[in-house]
């Protein structure tokens, strides 16, 4: 990276942050075999699964998405990831001299972006009558940059030298929002049945999760007036905004810092209802094993759920800074030589005040999760046919807090006991349609809610990937003492 478009990188950090999301991972949440997966969309689904006790062994979510970067279908093969010392094709790009392996969107939209990866440790659900209850085990990480203006994307990937968008003054009104965090969560679920009259049943449920914080930092612009004159000179006439940064690096000399490993804790919290419409009449059926509970058919259900909301305090090495409606002139910004992050800290606090100090607001700051409401709608077509249509809406619960993408997906899907198979077909953030597929061969579930991303049908803006390893025991199933195999024409013979 050359000097000014690394300089151009630190200050637009502070800024507006790094234009950088399966999300929901609707292959292994959605269906009737999903177990202890389903909280992940709502606590309350755990009532809807034909297992009465499922445990989960590993699951992996990979997912990214940008509206701003791309690689031409031409150039792209996921193949390729896998060839060792494979060298991605590059262009030059004006007004520079390095060489690029993505190029950009021209237009003057704004630009999002959300990573995410998500490793489900060790897990299980048990399902008791009208009650359920559910252990979860996750370490996960989320980038997301939201509402980053276009021309401020353009300086931070082509660099200050960028002239066509030299001596034009630019009034960015936010929020623009970024911010990442790394952490690990251990959850405890419980969703009792509290009505069940006739062809109607009730189910809420609630998810506790202990948060261990390993890394956070966020940016949140409110106001930003500036213009670049040059490639070395940015005259800033007004900057509200406020950053907060706690990561496991010693600022003053840039080594890795791991102890203490978690820089801090908190907690998050799932609620939710589900309606569900029976098949048939509901009625008391008595029991005296686990296996043997009855499952009841349904024709459809209505859950909505409040997922993700909770926050982690940092305190360990963490920094917050606040500029609050001021204005800085920087010259010769290509010559400055950042050797640390304090050095880099300490330049823009005498930059905007004058001194070092007065731009640090604090030693401590919450950083929130990614906060959304979720709607699930399931419709029984018939037998083993089944149709899904949810929504997830992302929210931002304060200025610093992770921003999650909006995704309204109809999934039609086909289940057994022992196969699974479904279409997830998504709108993602409003405007990106998708197309995924899932396969489930017992409890090996394998899928991608983009499937393009693994083709070169168009260019390259993102990737979604997922996977979960468990097993599971079905209700009304107690001659059958082992887990059935793909294929097993033995699974006919269970009973609902």
């Amino acid at each position: 990276m050359k000097n000014n478009r690394l300089i151009a990188f630190l200050f637009l950090l502070l800024v507006s942050g790094v234009p950088a999301s399966a999300q929901d991972m609707l292959g292994t949440t959605l269906g009737n075999y999903s177990g202890v997966n389903s909280i992940q969309l709502n606590p309350s689904a755990l009532h809807n699964s034909k297992p009465y006790l499922d445990i989960q062994l590993l699951g992996l979510d990979v997912f990214v998405q940008n509206n701003y970067l791309y690689m031409k279908k031409s150039d792209y093969r996921f193949s390729n990831f896998f060839k060792s010392g494979y060298q991605w094709p590059t262009h030059s790009e004006d007004y520079g001299t390095e060489e690029r392996n993505f190029y950009h969107y021209l237009n003057e939209n704004h630009k999002n972006a959300f990573i995410q990866t998500r490793i489900n440790g060790p897990g299980a659900m048990l399902i008791w009558g009208n009650h359920a209850f559910a252990l979860t085990t996750a370490v996960r990480t989320v980038v997301s940059g939201d509402y980053i203006p276009y021309e401020m994307a353009n300086f931070i990937y082509l660099g200050l030298n960028y002239q066509p968008q030299h001596n034009i003054i630019y009034h960015d009104n936010g929020p623009i929002r970024a911010s990442g965090m790394a952490w690990g969560e251990i959850g405890l679920t419980y969703s009792n049945t509290f009505y069940a009259r006739g062809f109607n049943v009730l189910s809420a449920g609630i998810s506790v999760k202990r948060l261990l914080g390993i890394g956070g930092m966020y940016m949140n612009v409110k106001k930003l007036d500036y213009n670049v004159l040059n490639d070395s000179t940015i005259d800033v006439k007004n900057l509200d905004a406020e950053m907060g940064l706690s990561i496991p690096v010693a600022y003053n000399v840039n080594e890795a810092l791991t102890s203490p490993i978690f820089k801090g804790g908190g907690f998050g919290l799932d609620l939710g209802i589900t309606y569900t419409r029976l098949a048939h009449y509901h009625q008391n059926q008595y029991f005296n094993s686990l296996c043997a509970q009855p499952y009841e058919d349904y024709l459809y259900r209505v859950g909505v759920a409040l997922i993700d909301f909770g926050g982690i305090n940092f305190r360990n090495n963490a920094t917050k800074m606040r500029i609050d409606n001021r204005s800085a002139y920087w010259e010769n910004v290509t010559s400055m030589k950042f050797t640390t992050i304090q050095q880099f800290l300490d330049t823009i606090s005498y930059k905007f005040y004058g001194n070092n100090t007065e731009a640090f607001a604090g030693d401590k700051f919450t950083l929130w999760l990614p906060a959304a409401l979720s709607v699930q709608f399931d419709y029984h077509i018939q037998q083993n046919w089944y149709v899904n249509a949810s929504l997830i809406y992302g929210f931002a619960i304060s200025r610093s807090a992770i921003t999650r993408p909006a995704e309204i997906s109809v999934t039609p899907r086909y289940e057994t006991s022992w196969f699974e198979a479904s279409l997830p077909v998504s709108l993602y953030n409003w405007q990106l349609p998708r197309v995924g597929i899932a396969l489930r061969c017992y409890g090996v579930t394998i899928g991608t809610d983009k499937l393009g991303g693994f083709f070169h049908f168009s260019d390259f803006t993102g990737l979604d990937f997922y996977m979960s390893v468990k097993m599971f025991f079905n209700k009304g199933n107690c001659r059958n003492k082992g887990p059935v195999h793909c294929g097993n024409n033995e699974t006919k013979k269970v009973k609902y």
